[in-house]
């Protein structure tokens, strides 16, 4: 640096905070140890090199005020391809200038054969999307905000400003380098080829920045007023005037009144005031937040999609967590479809500033209110404002994901009928905490007792209780592209475009139900193993939930193993701690407890943590699931081959797929694989005949036994259901759920199992619905299930994985 450019540096330093994302895995340290890097700006402005300089310095990149030297000779190594408005050099010259420069540095790439990397650097003062002004506005009334937002091109006078009161917001974006000798090659070194660089660099910019701030912001009330003149808000309010016998001027009150209750009112600066309370309150309570997979997030906004984010739902903190994820990741954060229990003073107008909207748990009875979400939903997509809801409705009390509401993706795809002009992208999103706020409450709430109503009581008591939590994981799962999934169901979709109505064909129903279906897929798809969900699913399966520690080490790296041999998606994360360190871990998060004896170390659960840790195994439990099954097949079944395994899983796996939302494609393989992983670790053998052979006596037995207990308690829900339907041999559906919840709740107690799904009546009504789907029962001219000959089969397997205690306790009830 310079002296000047150095005095400067030092001067501005306390003005300047720098927030650097460095796009597609950019390995930063291959462009730090090379020389022959030059970074291309939106502007070649003395203050944004300023701020960039200090990512430079923090991850030892070479200073844009340093020169850049080919052969012998020596080029500044920043240059922009927007002019900056000045009063002593007009935009032309300047752009002249650029393109010259440019094309020399082309031209000495060529003769001297040195590559050069060009590296695209977009600088953000801010985040502020900026105001959408009518025509009507006063264009030349400007004030102090409108000298802050005006970033790009700025005049000296404006940049003082912009770094006054956003350089310590300020936003840098580094992209992956373009190689000069590959575009030398491809598109020569003239003046045209310099000024295609820069056009191609400027699109890039324009687009880079829109995925950082979004679109424009139109004025609130603005908003509903074109709302209010939309076609489909127009019936709305006529049939409003017909039902209620009012006029138009009521009804338009009546619109206006569910606006107000449902309208975010999302404002940059309040996201940027609570991103550094949100730091301090994740650095006071986690020991950090993991993002995994944000790489292709990015990419897609990039490329012009709207992002629609279809996050689980385990606590209120995803709310927060997940938005603060999105915006230090570069990306506008999402508007937030809420419920209005959470609208209550002040989280209500809080979550509203961040783009929180909300909406009622049912839209029956009530057309205008229907109507009038639907048409806030729309506009939120015509204007490329991302969003995000919750598919499962509210949050998982069990730990496992729930079957998905559809009520927001059908709403989605009818947007699309409006004519939407970019590509709608699900995306899928994992959440995981080694910590949920609300467990405690939950099982409580399974049991019987009544949902706390939101208030701001719960707040301070839960800002109270708040202490180390361990890591929160956020892992993106695999996109979910709207638009391919309605060409390869519906090709012809496009044909009932039209602006004003909402269109509702025969295939909407099933095509969203396949959706929701992928969604929640590749949401378990993208679950990540922690310390927690670890240890819960070793001591859970232990008798009296507790193990010596070097058998629970073992144990540990044989289930990671497993899942690195055997993986159940290439999206799962698992943890990069030894097992030592997991079990380390969880004694410091407090979930385990350590007891030293003469004989060593024993990890165990003491009776309250065993319930609750049960929420965190059913995080993961389906990565475990075939294998938990094909260890129990042959554990329980003497003389059982591959044969017999492909067969008793290939009958489960239409009740495994349904409650878990499980995506093994190749069946066969993956059983191969796993079997394949047992005898390589010794597990088991195979003799001459292919019949499994176990030693009781070894380490591996006791490993295949734990891991077939990982579906014990899934096993004997399954049963307990199917011998029901055999007991009675005739039963309504509303009878046997009844019975079912009831007599699991008794199983519980016979059996000290701890799995919270037994008390929930969704899982319960969810298994019955598969069952009938799957032709496991035959339905008689009454109305009444009786098993069929498949059904019978089934119960037959699941019964002969049972052990000779729960199956006579099964046998017996009722």
């Amino acid at each position: 640096m310079s002296i000047i450019a150095s005095v400067f540096y030092w001067l501005t330093r306390p003005f300047i905070r720098t927030k650097v994302v460095i796009d597609y895995s950019l390995d930063l340290s291959t462009l730090s140890q090379n020389q022959q890097i030059s970074y291309v700006l939106t502007t070649d402005s003395f203050t944004d090199k300023l701020a960039f300089e200090q990512a430079c310095r923090e991850h030892n990149l070479a200073s844009p005020f340093s020169k850049l030297k080919i052969q012998f000779k020596s080029f500044n190594r920043t240059f922009g391809v927007k002019p900056i408005k000045s009063i002593f050099k007009n935009e032309k010259t300047h752009m002249r200038d650029t393109l010259a420069e440019g094309q020399k540095i082309l031209q000495q790439v060529e003769l001297s054969q040195q590559d050069v990397l060009f590296v695209p650097v977009m600088i953000c003062w801010g985040r502020s999307p900026g105001v959408e002004r009518k025509a009507t506005d006063d264009q030349n009334k400007i004030g102090i905000w409108d000298l802050v937002a005006a970033t790009i091109q700025a005049t000296p006078l404006r940049k003082f400003f912009i770094v006054l009161f956003s350089g310590r917001h300020n936003f840098v974006r580094i992209s992956k380098p373009v190689s000069l000798q590959k575009m030398v090659a491809n598109h020569g070194t003239s003046v045209d080829a310099a000024h295609k660089l820069m056009r191609v660099a400027r699109i890039h910019f324009e687009r880079q920045r829109l995925v950082a701030t979004g679109p424009k912001i139109m004025a609130r009330q603005a908003f509903f007023n074109s709302m209010l003149a939309s076609p489909a808000l127009k019936r709305a309010l006529q049939d409003e005037m017909k039902t209620k016998d009012i006029s138009l001027v009521e009804a338009k009150k009546n619109a206006n009144k569910l606006l107000h209750e449902i309208a975010g009112d999302y404002n940059e600066t309040y996201v940027r005031f609570f991103s550094r309370i949100l730091t301090w309150v994740w650095n006071k309570i986690y020991n950090g937040i993991r993002v995994h997979n944000s790489d292709e997030l990015r990419e897609l906004a990039q490329k012009g999609h709207e992002i629609v984010y279809v996050p689980c739902h385990r606590s209120h903190m995803d709310y927060l967590l997940l938005t603060y994820v999105i915006y230090h990741q570069g990306l506008v954060p999402p508007h937030i479809a809420a419920g209005i229990n959470l609208n209550f003073w002040p989280a209500g107008p809080i979550f509203r500033k961040a783009g929180a909207f909300f909406l009622r748990r049912s839209f029956k009875g009530n057309k205008l209110y229907s109507a009038v979400f639907r048409e806030y939903l729309s506009q939120l997509f015509i204007k490329g404002y991302p969003v995000k809801y919750y598919t499962e409705g509210g949050r998982s009390r069990t730990g496992r994901l729930l079957p998905p509401k559809t009520g927001m993706l059908a709403m989605t795809i009818q947007a699309m009928l409006r004519g939407i002009d970019r590509p709608i992208t699900l995306v899928p999103v994992y959440i995981g905490y080694e910590h949920v706020m609300e467990v405690n409450t939950y099982l409580k709430e399974l049991q019987g007792k009544n949902k706390e109503k939101e208030s701001v009581f719960a707040i301070f008591k839960a800002l109270r209780n708040l202490k180390n939590y361990g890591h929160g994981d956020v892992n993106f799962g695999k996109p979910i592209n709207l638009n391919e999934i309605l060409n390869q169901t519906e090709p012809d979709w496009r044909s009932l475009i039209t602006v004003d109505d909402v269109v509702k064909p025969k295939w909407l129903t099933p095509v969203v139900n396949h959706t929701a279906n992928l969604v929640m897929e590749n949401i378990n798809d993208a679950a990540v193993i922690n310390t927690v969900n670890l240890c819960a699913m070793a001591l859970l399966t232990s008798e009296n939930h507790a193990l010596p520690r070097d058998e629970m080490d073992e144990l540990i790296e044989f289930y990671l193993q497993l899942q690195q041999a055997v993986p159940y998606s290439d999206k799962v994360k698992l943890p990069s701690l030894t097992s030592s360190e997991v079990i380390d871990e969880a004694i410091r998060l407090e979930k385990v407890e350590s007891e030293n004896d003469e004989y060593g170390t024993i990890i165990r659960l003491d009776d309250t943590n065993a319930i609750l840790m049960s929420y965190y195994r059913n995080n993961v439990v389906h990565l475990f699931a075939v294998p938990s099954v094909i260890a129990g097949i042959i554990l329980t079944r003497r003389n059982s081959t591959k044969r017999d395994v492909v067969e008793i899983v290939s009958s489960l796996i239409p009740l495994l797929r349904d409650e878990f939302f499980m995506t093994i494609t190749d069946l066969e393989l993956y059983i191969d694989n796993t079997i394949e992983y047992f005898e390589s670790h010794d597990v088991i053998q195979l003799n001459s005949d292919g019949e499994f052979l176990v030693d009781r006596q070894s380490d591996g037995y006791s490993q295949l036994n734990l891991l077939a207990r990982i579906m014990k308690d899934t096993l004997q829900r399954y049963a307990l259901t199917f011998n029901r339907v055999a007991q009675l041999d005739g039963v309504q559906r509303g009878e046997l759920e009844r019975d079912c919840l009831k007599l699991a709740k008794r199983l519980l107690k016979l059996h000290d199992l701890k799995a919270p799904e037994y008390f929930d009546k969704k899982v319960i009504s969810g298994l019955v619905t598969c069952i009938r789907e799957q032709k496991l029962v035959k339905i008689d001219e009454a109305g009444l299930m009786h098993l069929s000959t498949e059904g019978e089969q089934t119960a037959n397997y699941i019964n002969s994985l049972l052990s000779t205690e729960v199956l006579q306790s099964l046998k017996s009830l009722g």
